[in-house]
């Protein structure tokens, strides 16, 4: 596809086609079913395409702000879903995920966005992204036009250079990654529609922020032109795909560890400091969130909830019901009937 590099490449885009973009104050989307999620593909005007994994039903919530040059983005998701790009651009987005994993995909290689590591990653050469099951990021999307903007007056040319040279992978725990994700969360709570003078005050937070976050932004040694998703994540990678294939199946953690390549113990150690759980804990959730999808799924109305629970592991009912309690905040039993009161 394309590049359109003028100044104006989204306001025109906008213009053109405001289907595929266009400028929005703060919106909410909530995405539950087949059909919402292809209006939304149809007419959202945002710049990716969303679609969603094997037989799983949607339900994905997205909180956003957007504009030519910046937008601003809280997503959650207890199915997980694909992004694809509908056009190319000069964009770069920054995610700081704060549960699940993401993976980028482009013509260089993978990258892998964890709750300890944020990512940066530019919009022209991506191909796809996977977002797991019980996933939840902030995120902010910049055109290298308002990078460009920096007090330092890098030109678009140099900005685009800086960005390329950056590594799309950070620690988080690492002081300005920190920092940076405090800017972030409270540009997000000033952005258009919430504070009453946000559209004021956005010009010069985008100008900030772009400072920061390429003075913090760490930068490879040494121009890597086809990066690959590093060891570690990989490995991990291998074992949420394995869990997510299997997950209606009995699954243990030797039969998990060799599907990545590691010891159990590896495993277990690697796979908390990238996701934040241990696999069990991952496995559970994510099971209690299929059970949560098909207690609201018209297609599951008549069978019971023991039957539900059982399909995903859940033999106990007293071990099932306060487990599910604590992920919801409520019985399932509630969640069935909110689902009856909207059909």
């Amino acid at each position: 596809m394309p590049v359109d590099r003028t100044p104006c490449a989204m306001t025109r885009l906008a213009q053109r086609d405001p289907s595929a973009w266009r400028a929005q104050e703060r919106f909410v989307a909530r995405l539950g079913s087949p059909r919402q999620l292809q209006v939304f593909n149809d007419r959202g005007g945002i710049a990716v395409n969303f679609d969603i994994m094997r037989s799983v039903m949607p339900d994905i919530t997205i909180v956003a702000s957007q504009s030519a040059s910046f937008s601003l983005w809280e997503t959650t998701s207890s199915s997980g879903f694909i992004t694809k790009p509908k056009f190319n651009a000069e964009l770069v987005t920054i995610r700081f995920v704060t549960n699940g994993c993401i993976t980028y995909r482009d013509r260089s290689g993978e990258a892998l966005g964890t709750p300890t590591h944020t990512t940066l990653v530019g919009f022209e050469d991506l191909r796809e992204v996977r977002a797991s099951a019980g996933f939840s990021a902030l995120s902010a999307t910049i055109s290298v036009e308002a990078l460009a903007a920096r007090p330092t007056k890098l030109s678009r040319a140099a900005a685009a250079t800086d960005c390329s040279r950056s590594a799309p992978v950070a620690e988080l725990t690492a002081p300005g990654m920190q920092a940076l994700f405090c800017s972030l969360r409270q540009i997000y709570a000033q952005s258009p529609g919430v504070h009453p003078h946000g559209d004021l005050i956005i010009p010069l937070i985008r100008e900030i922020f772009s400072y920061q976050l390429l003075s913090a932004w760490p930068k490879r040694d040494t121009p890597v032109p086809h990066a690959t998703l590093d060891a570690p994540a990989r490995t991990v990678r291998a074992a949420l795909d394995y869990i997510e294939a299997h997950l209606s199946a009995p699954l243990t953690l030797p039969d998990i560890a060799a599907a990545a390549g590691l010891s159990v113990r590896s495993l277990q150690d690697k796979f908390r400091q990238a996701v934040g759980q241990t696999p069990v804990q991952y496995i559970i959730d994510s099971r209690l969130r299929r059970v949560h999808q098909d207690l609201l799924s018209d297609n599951n109305a008549m069978h019971s909830i023991a039957e539900i629970a059982v399909r995903w592991g859940f033999v106990h009912m007293s071990d099932f019901g306060p487990r599910y309690r604590r992920l919801y905040g409520r019985a399932p039993s509630e969640t069935r009937r909110d689902a009856d009161r909207r059909t």
